[in-house]
């Protein structure tokens, strides 16, 4: 057992999910069985640190895509969805690892959507750049067409998301 293991049973967390590769990868990149975790305060500022350096981190990802996209055109097109496509993966990641710890990062408990207004319409700006800087041509237009097809689906399993998020959290109120 490492000492992220002993942390939580200390605070009387639920119990994890078995360790696959998926969370020795996670604890390994950030460090937990670092000695560092041992003290609450310090492990409570850090969590919060880079939950808001996250934040930060994904806003200017996509920020800086966007801006790529639309100032450079088709010359920086793959530099922008390479840089909008790694955030993604960061947020993914920690959603993911959040999840398997049990905790669900869309309970409407905690979950504002109106937040999510400001990154929407900057994912939008984003897929509309990504629309104008494609190529032209059979190619560019299917590459338009991908991207704008996708950024839909991402958006409808968002919204599916939200509500599966409301009606089990009706569900557990009853």
């Amino acid at each position: 057992m490492n000492q992220h293991d002993e942390a939580l049973e200390q605070d009387h967390e639920p119990p994890r999910e078995q360790d696959g590769p998926f969370m020795r990868l996670a604890e390994g990149i950030g460090d937990l069985a670092s000695p560092f975790y041992r003290e609450e305060r310090q492990r409570d500022v850090w969590n919060e640190a880079s939950a808001v350096g996250l934040q930060v981190a994904l806003w200017l990802g996509t920020a800086a895509a966007t801006a790529m996209v639309w100032i450079g055109g088709r010359t920086a097109l793959p530099y922008a969805l390479t840089t909008f496509t790694v955030t993604g993966i960061a947020s993914w990641f920690a959603l993911a690892y959040a999840t398997r710890l049990g905790v669900r990062a869309d309970d409407p408990r905690w979950f504002q959507a109106r937040r999510l207004v400001p990154y929407a319409v900057l994912v939008l700006a984003f897929l509309a750049g990504v629309v104008h800087a494609a190529p032209t041509g059979a190619v560019g237009s299917g590459f338009a067409v991908g991207a704008t097809g996708g950024g839909a689906v991402a958006v409808v399993c968002a919204v599916i998301g939200t509500v599966r998020a409301r009606r089990r959290s009706m569900r557990t109120t009853d």
